[in-house]
This record gives structure tokens, C-alpha cells and sequence, in this order.
């Protein structure tokens, strides 16, 4: 395991994954404990509105639109 933060392009991929994730894949709710087993993280995703803060409290990152390749890069593996 890597112990350094990740690049500005893998926070993306990441946030993109996890918008599909939570618009296609998550019916109810998942809880999750992440990370150093010494010093978890634990989160949530859920559907219902979290029982503390407000709305104004989460804010909702702008998801860049990559481009997809083209048929001719799939069929030329490049």
C-alpha cells in the first residue's frame, strides 16, 4: 500500500466512481470502516438525510467529463 495522498487525476477518477457508484449501486445504505485498522475512517452512504448538520454542509464536487476513445483507438488497442 502506497502511503502518499492521490494525484489530483486519481481524486477524480475517484469522485467518478463514486457519483456512478451512488447513482447506479446503492439501493438503501453501506457502512464501511476504511483505512489504517489503527486509525479508521468510517463512512457512511445512504439515501436519508444524515441526522446531523446541514445541507449546506455537503458540498457536491463538479465531476470533469473525460472524453471516451474512440471506436477506432479500441480496435487499434492504442
Amino acid at each position: 500500500m502506497r502511503d502518499e495522498k492521490l494525484s489530483d487525476d486519481e481524486l477524480e477518477l475517484f469522485v467518478q466512481y463514486l457519483h456512478r457508484f451512488a447513482k447506479h449501486h446503492l439501493d438503501i445504505f453501506l457502512n464501511l470502516e476504511l483505512g489504517d485498522p489503527e486509525c479508521p475512517v468510517y463512512v457512511t452512504f445512504s439515501r436519508e438525510y444524515p441526522p446531523i448538520g446541514e445541507v449546506s454542509d455537503f458540498r457536491r464536487p463538479v465531476l470533469k467529463r473525460r472524453q471516451a476513445p474512440s471506436q477506432s483507438d479500441i480496435s487499434d488497442g492504442g
